[in-house]
Order: C-alpha cells, then sequence, then structure tokens
C-alpha cells in the first residue's frame, strides 16, 4: 500500500515536471522566433509599493534585498517607490530608499487619501491604486511593476534588452526560501532555495501580481489598473491584465523571477491579515473598463518632503 502511494506521488511529479518543462519550451521556442517590431532598451521604470506595516515580517529586509539585485542589474533603471496609507507612528520605508538609491522618486500617500478610495476598512494597503500612480510618475518608456519581495532571474535580465511594444511580458514563478542576507546567484543555481515553482501560462495568470513589463504607452491606453475595484485586493492584477489583452496586446515569457518565501505567502494558502482579507474580484465582467482621466492619484498635490520623497495632499 504504501509503495503504491509513493508510486502515485511519484508518477504525479513526473507528469508535474514534464508540463513545466513543457510550457517553458513553448515559450523560448516563441521568443526565439519573435523578429518583429523589435527595439533596444536600456532604460525603465521599475515600480514597488508596499506599506510601512511590516508585512510578512522583516518587510524593510526583503525589500532592500530584492530592491538592491533588481536596480543593479537593470540598466539606466529609475525606481519608483509608493508607500500606500502610510503608519505616521513608524518609520517610512521612504527614508532610506530615497538615500540608498540615487534615481528614486518615492512617494507617500497619507491615509486621508486612502480613505478616500477605499470602501473595505478591512484592507489598508490598495495596491494597485499605488501600481497606478508609480505608473504616472514612471520617467521611462519601458515600466515594469515588480512586488517588493521578488527578483529577477539573470534569463530575463538578458531578455529584456529587446522588447516590442506588441507585447505584455511576464515570467515563470520560484518561490524560495531566503536566509536573510543579499540576494546572489546562489538562489538562482542551487535547487535546494527552491521550496516551489510553476510555468505561466498563455494569459500570464498568477504571476502578473508578481511581475509585469509593458510600455508606458500600452498603459496610457488600457488606463491602469481598474479603479473602481475599491472593495478588492486579490484579482486585480488578473484584471487589468485581461484589460490589457483587450487593447490587442500580446503575451511573452523573459524568464524567471524568484519569490523570497515569508510568513503571509500566498502560495501557503493562508489567508494573509496585515494588508487585509482576501476579498477577490468575481466575473471579470468589467472588461473593458474605464478609469478617468486622472487615473493614478494625478488629482492630488505632491508636497516635497526631502530629496526624492514626496507626500501627497488634496488640493
Amino acid at each position: 500500500m504504501i509503495n503504491r502511494l509513493l508510486d502515485n506521488r511519484n508518477m504525479h511529479w513526473r507528469v508535474r515536471q514534464a508540463d513545466r518543462n513543457l510550457k517553458r519550451l513553448k515559450w523560448e521556442l516563441k521568443r526565439a522566433f519573435q523578429h518583429t517590431n523589435l527595439e533596444t532598451v536600456s532604460k525603465f521604470s521599475m515600480v514597488v509599493v508596499g506599506r510601512n506595516d511590516n508585512y510578512g515580517g522583516d518587510f524593510s529586509e526583503r525589500l532592500k534585498a530584492t530592491i538592491d539585485w533588481n536596480y543593479n542589474h537593470v540598466p539606466g533603471c529609475e525606481l519608483i517607490y509608493v508607500e500606500w496609507n502610510r503608519i505616521e507612528d513608524r518609520p517610512s520605508d521612504t527614508e532610506w530608499i530615497s538615500k540608498r538609491y540615487p534615481n528614486s522618486k518615492c512617494f507617500i500617500v497619507p491615509n486621508s487619501i486612502h480613505q478616500v478610495y477605499s470602501t473595505n476598512p478591512k484592507i489598508p494597503m490598495m495596491e494597485y491604486f499605488a501600481k497606478n500612480m508609480g505608473i504616472r510618475e514612471a520617467s521611462n518608456d519601458w515600466v515594469f511593476l515588480i512586488n517588493a519581495d521578488v527578483f529577477l532571474g539573470l534569463n530575463t535580465f538578458k531578455n529584456m534588452t529587446r522588447l516590442s511594444k506588441d507585447y505584455v511580458y511576464g515570467t515563470h514563478y520560484k518561490n524560495i526560501n531566503w536566509d536573510g542576507g543579499p540576494i546572489t546567484e546562489k538562489y538562482i543555481n542551487d535547487p535546494k532555495h527552491t521550496i516551489n515553482l510553476f510555468s505561466t501560462n498563455k494569459s500570464l495568470n498568477a504571476v502578473v501580481g508578481n511581475f509585469l513589463l509593458t510600455h508606458k504607452n500600452n498603459w496610457a491606453l488600457a488606463g491602469g489598473y481598474d479603479e473602481s475595484l475599491t472593495n478588492h485586493r486579490l484579482g486585480v492584477d488578473d484584471n487589468g491584465m485581461l484589460q490589457l489583452l483587450n487593447k490587442g496586446l500580446k503575451t511573452m515569457v523573459l524568464g524567471d523571477h524568484y519569490h523570497l518565501d515569508h510568513n503571509e505567502s500566498r502560495i501557503k494558502g493562508i489567508n494573509t491579515t496585515t494588508h487585509g482579507h482576501a476579498t477577490t474580484t468575481s466575473g471579470f465582467n468589467n472588461v473593458p473598463y474605464q478609469n478617468p482621466p486622472d487615473w493614478g492619484l494625478q488629482k492630488f498635490e505632491k508636497v516635497q518632503k526631502s530629496e526624492n520623497v514626496w507626500e501627497l495632499k488634496e488640493i
């Protein structure tokens, strides 16, 4: 009986591995034959959002480790950091970010503006409103959105140098154990750090919340993530991806991204509490949607607090 169970588990593992490998091969072949409308890209804007609430534990340390790696590997990288609904009696991550990364712009969204948009008091972090603001504030043509606990693989960096405006780009997912130190190639090269992984599908589902790259004009066409979703945390990323596809974009995978596992990681199936209940969009029946022209918090005044740091206030 035990041997039969072990054989079944081994068979399931082999089937999953074969499926992952087949998906990766298909994407690699698709990218190899993508020759139309490619341009050489030498500058990017990287959008990261967060809150000074120690999400998942050791939040600032994870944020520093991933930004260090991504910022130093991406050519001509501009960092846009949006701190949403800042907790006033805790240190702001914008303080060290603005000093550590010279080419950075940090924006603090106070609770008063959070209250303008939020219709769910159980969700203190409105991630996709913050990402919308990051998109609008980006100076470069090519913008990628990446979560605070995610770093990109060397294969992704390599393939980011030649891109097409006709595409939206994603990555395969790897969840890893992190020992608290700087990110190095050991997390990429040594499989013992990998907890679980999967290869993405044609629509890039389940990975677009961690990393998404496309031309800024495509976001202008799409109008950002749907700002009518004021009661949701999950599913907004897939909804925005459907909006981009609705505008005629095609999908491509560049390589891998690596997620630093933590106590509130969704992969563990835990209903996280720091950023609120996991309220999910249903049906995606609002695509295509249309945000107002001032989407991305453009109607608020930006008051400079220090070098590279601005705080929003109502006009």
